[in-house]
């Protein structure tokens, strides 16, 4: 146990710390609006009937988390929200080894902490991901206390009940797909009465009314966060899954060399992109799950898991959900993904298995780990860039794949133009696209102001790889100044002269020669 509690211990500061080196991404202005806006309702400042748009589609726990510590936290919003962010991460990590613990024993449970915390996409989306993430640490919350529930009646007791519904509705203030979870509980509790062949009445009606309680108290609690599904928390969460479930964008996206629209993508669009995002020690675990078990229980416990990796991604094939930027709509379902993994692991270094079997088990979990490792260092702050060998990892992927779709590399040429303005002592103009990426992120900074391109009045235009494949191939072969890349080669943005730059070239002394673009 201590174990679990000092690496738990040691993981916070290490997941906060590394979130200040995480850009602003894509949504996270609007989203923090959408908080504030929220956070003005709670308050009595709003009217319910203000919220039209996405703040009908989309509840706003972590947003209003970050909207209320604003004005006690004084930090820069996006980093506070990246603090905020970290955390919610890392309470995942948390319950998927509490979880796996629960399962395998309390060294499995900190393997599986260890597996999710530190498998890339999860570690960076940790960082600065407000929609996705969160709500994957909820759900591996609330399959923790599912997994309290009881093979005998009274199968829920009360503070059983208590704990799901209120993880339950934590879930629910963050992303509407908690009600798959909810599934999930009263899907469990029938299976365990039918296999139990329970026939007793009054055991049954007590059983009913308390799922019932549960439906009830994850809806009202669950909807707090949430102002337009709050004016019928009974009905309106229903509503606005189904609508989530086909949210109307069609642009293109980047899939195996072709650019598709969101509409016309494969059916294996989601099953691929989880093969190639997970970890090879990720990905063997889950292999060695259908190999070694524990026994009829642990095998119908591993099955359960299974359905809530599968089912989901099932779904959204069936109903032709809208999907892009890879797995992150289906992040939820990795926690599953990855206490699945621990079973594996577990069943090979069980000590009833042959030695040379629990030699080699451990051997290449180790160099499993180890490489996983070596890459969040490498590869950081982009770790979200992450691709296994299945595709040649990240630089295999340029050109094939969506790369930086959150746009997290902006912070890192904002950052080399602070550094040149620091080098030449004046001020730096900077724009670029995304703008308002390149315009959050220079907030950060006294040395640089962002300008709208406009004006022609900046020196450097930042530019984010993202585009159709031919514009993809420009910039990573065309002229620049600096060139934000993985160790491996893969282009993630380029930081080029704009129409000002030659003036700032003017304030360097004669004798300093002046710098060639990288032409890398």
């Amino acid at each position: 146990m201590w174990t679990f509690v000092a690496v738990a211990a040691v993981l916070l500061p290490i997941m906060v710390i590394a979130s200040r080196d995480f850009g602003v991404t894509w949504d996270e202005k609007d989203r923090h609006r959408n908080g504030e806006l929220i956070w003005a309702f709670i308050r009595g400042y709003r009217a319910r009937s203000a919220f039209v748009g996405d703040g009908r589609v989309y509840p706003g726990l972590f947003d209003t988390i970050c909207a209320a510590l604003e004005g006690w936290v004084p930090l820069n919003r996006y980093v506070l929200r990246h603090v905020v962010n970290a955390t919610f991460g890392w309470i995942g990590a948390v319950y998927c080894g509490r979880l796996a613990g629960r399962f395998y024993g309390r060294w499995f449970g900190t393997l599986g902490m260890a597996l999710l915390a530190f498998s890339p996409r999860y570690f960076a989306d940790s960082m600065n991901n407000p929609k996705d993430l969160p709500f994957a640490a909820m759900t591996i919350v609330v399959l923790y206390y599912i997994s309290n529930v009881a093979p005998k009646w009274p199968y829920v007791s009360a503070s059983t009940g208590i704990k799901i519904a209120v993880a339950l509705a934590l879930a629910l203030n963050v992303r509407v797909g908690a009600l798959l979870y909810l599934g999930y509980f009263g899907l469990l509790v029938g299976i365990l009465v039918l296999r139990d062949r329970n026939r007793d009445w009054g055991q049954l009606a007590s059983t009913a009314a308390c799922v019932a309680a549960v439906v009830i108290g994850m809806l009202v609690l669950g909807t707090l966060f949430w102002p337009w599904a709050g004016g019928a928390p009974l009905t309106r969460p229903f509503q606005a899954l189904m609508g989530a479930a086909n949210y109307p964008w069609n642009g293109l996206v980047l899939f195996r060399g072709h650019e598709y629209t969101a509409a016309t993508l494969p059916w294996y669009y989601a099953p691929w992109w989880l093969l190639i995002s997970t970890p090879a020690v990720v990905l063997i675990g889950v292999m060695l799950s259908a190999v070694f078990t524990f026994g009829r229980d642990d095998a119908l416990r591993r099955v359960g898991l299974l359905a809530v990796v599968v089912l989901p991604m099932v779904a959204a094939i069936v109903m032709h959900s809208t999907l892009y930027d890879g797995i992150r709509h289906l992040e939820f379902i990795y926690p599953a993904v990855v206490v699945l993994a621990v079973s594996g692991w577990a069943g090979a270094l069980a000590r009833s298995r042959p030695r040379w079997v629990r030699r080699g088990a451990a051997l290449t979990m180790a160099a499993g780990l180890a490489v996983m490792l070596v890459f969040d260092v490498r590869f950081h702050p982009n770790q979200g860039v992450y691709f296994n060998a299945l595709v040649g990892g990240p630089r295999g992927a340029f050109t094939n794949y969506d790369m930086d779709y959150w746009g997290n590399c902006t912070l890192q040429a904002v950052e080399w133009a602070v550094d040149t303005a620091r080098s030449k002592g004046v001020a730096i103009t900077v724009s670029g696209n995304p703008w308002h990426l390149v315009q959050l992120n220079a907030a950060r900074f006294r040395e640089v102001a962002y300008t709208n391109p406009a004006r022609h009045r900046h020196y450097l235009q930042i530019q984010l790889a993202r585009g159709d494949i031919s514009a993809l191939k420009q910039l990573a072969t065309g002229p620049a100044l600096h060139k934000v890349q993985t160790p491996d080669g893969a282009v993630l943005c380029t930081v080029t002269p704009g129409p000002a730059y030659w003036e700032l070239e003017a304030l360097r002394a004669p004798s300093q020669a002046s710098p060639q673009p990288d032409r890398q």
